[in-house]
């Protein structure tokens, strides 16, 4: 933290981003992630905090919530390792259920131990999660999945506050990390932007 604040001076923002819990038995979990975001408020280093969970190794679904898309992971992936998704994918590859703000509850906990900016990350699609966001005391909110669906989602928001996001939390974009990260459900043009349109199947 004091390279990286020395490297940028004062020029930016830094965001420390930090597990709450790893998912896995074990592993790191919010009786340590308290203690660690209040040694980074002492530190005074950080801007912000912005909290997450998962393990992308050991429990990769357990961050994002929603399906989880084996078919979609076994194809992109080169042999051996395609046979191993397909194998035991369904061991590793767990699906959770998805709710709106599905890190809030967690979130809180170091709300309530530190007096830094803190950004919720976690299932934020729509205004009122953004509220409710704010209500509990976040001053900010991080959104993805939402935005690879409709990179003007906050734009139409700011117009009209009930817009809806169209993201299903399918997961299905996970897999695009290796082909080039996108919604799959978003037709694409020749010049590969992403434009608005009727969903279109996964091509494996």
């Amino acid at each position: 933290m004091r390279a990286v604040r020395d490297a940028v001076g004062d020029r930016i923002a830094i965001i420390a981003k930090m597990n709450m819990d790893d998912g896995v038995p074990g592993g790191f979990w919010l009786d340590e992630a308290i203690p660690v975001a209040q040694w980074l408020e002492a530190d005074g280093l950080a801007a912000t905090l912005e909290m997450t969970a998962g393990s992308s190794l050991l429990n990769p679904m357990y961050l994002f919530k929603g399906d989880a898309p084996l078919k979609e992971f076994a194809d992109v992936m080169p042999q051996p390792i395609k046979l191993g998704v397909k194998l035991v994918g369904k061991r590793k590859l767990k699906a959770y259920p998805y709710t709106d703000a599905y890190l809030l509850e967690d979130s809180r906990q170091i709300r309530a131990a530190v007096k830094l900016p803190m950004i919720l990350l976690g299932g934020i699609t729509t205004k009122s999660v953004m509220d409710l966001a704010m209500d509990e005391g976040f001053e900010f909110v991080a959104m993805a999945r939402a935005l690879l669906r409709e990179p003007d989602l906050i734009n139409r928001i700011q117009k009209d506050a009930s817009t809806p996001s169209l993201c299903n939390h399918c997961n299905k974009c996970m897999p695009t990390n290796f082909t080039g990260t996108r919604c799959v459900l978003v037709q694409r043009s020749t010049t590969r932007t992403a434009t608005r349109g009727k969903p279109e199947g996964y091509a494996s």
